[in-house]
């Protein structure tokens, strides 16, 4: 199943069973219609409950597109780029806790 983990407010969240271009398409459409958008995802850990996202300009989101363990990523535009890695979501996580941290 896939599952994309999303960094928002210096905190993660996730979707399953979406593409991740699915969502930027989802989210470009929200933006382009100039209204506040709130987007449905998973919270919390084993046992997810729903969480909504505002979504609007100027806010920071980052999307990581989480690929299983031992699957092949040959012929994967994504392999081999260190965004998608650990060090993405740590990066992520501090660039959105920077952001709403701002005084």
């Amino acid at each position: 199943m896939n599952r994309i983990d999303i960094i928002y407010g210096g905190r993660p969240y996730s979707l399953g069973g979406r593409s991740i271009e699915a969502i930027q398409v989802e989210i470009d459409g929200a933006i382009a219609a100039g209204l506040p958008y709130w987007l449905q995802v998973n919270s919390g850990e084993g046992r997810f409950e729903d969480a909504y996202l505002l979504i609007a300009p100027g806010v920071p989101v980052a999307m990581i597109n989480v690929k299983p363990n031992g699957v092949d990523h040959a012929g994967d535009d994504s392999a081999g780029d260190d965004r998608l890695g650990g060090d993405a979501v740590d990066s992520a996580l501090d660039d959105t806790s920077d952001f709403y941290n701002q005084d």
